[in-house]
């Protein structure tokens, strides 16, 4: 903000904090969380200039932070059915011929052989195969996904939302929105809830 300000000019607000012309703005897009956020704008404070300055820009940040690496977790491909019927084939390895193979193995609906992910150079990713079930676990996690034949489909937790183009399940923005709500940003808003209704 300096630089711009000594490029482009400011003004001062009422309470002597510089502001950049109306037309230019800053945006902060990279590590911004609840807690972050804070600390950049006591900065911005620290530095002379007004909050009004800058904007905000969170992805995943703000819901639950989870990135590829968080528990090493991937989405990968563990059963196909084709024209009704399923097929089991091995993923190829990254490379022209496994792909011709792979394709070729679905074209005769060979059976035997659930899809998986093994990669030769990191045998830590290798992917669950066959059809899977989500189950409730007492892990930190509290649950746990069991490749086909070792998990109960009756307790199974994940249900069809989108099969064959069509929509199974809806919800609505609300229940998404509730549902990947941080337990953090639960609790502050049940206590500026609790807050404004003691003070009315």
């Amino acid at each position: 903000m300096n630089i711009l300000g000594e490029k482009f000019g400011y003004e001062l607000n009422s309470k002597g904090y510089k502001v950049l012309p109306p037309y230019l703005r800053l945006i902060q897009g990279d590590g911004v969380n609840l807690e972050s956020l804070g600390k950049i704008l006591e900065s911005v404070k620290k530095a002379g200039w007004s909050t009004v300055n800058v904007s905000f820009g969170s992805g995943g940040a703000l819901l639950q932070r989870l990135n590829r690496d968080t528990q090493k977790c991937a989405f990968k491909c563990s059963h196909t059915v084709v024209n009704g019927k399923q097929v089991y084939a091995l993923s190829p390895h990254h490379h022209i011929k496994g792909l011709i193979s792979f394709i070729l193995r679905l074209s005769q609906f060979s059976s035997n052989v659930n899809v998986c992910k093994h990669p030769i150079t990191d045998p830590q990713k290798t992917s669950k195969k066959g059809r899977l079930c989500l189950l409730r676990s007492s892990s930190e996690n509290g649950y746990i996904t069991m490749e086909e034949g070792l998990g109960d489909l009756e307790k199974d937790l994940l249900i069809p939302v989108f099969e064959n183009g069509h929509l199974l399940r809806e919800y609505t923005f609300d229940e998404i929105r509730e549902r990947a709500e941080l337990p953090e940003v639960k609790r502050l808003r049940d206590v500026n809830f609790k807050n404004s209704t003691n003070s009315s």
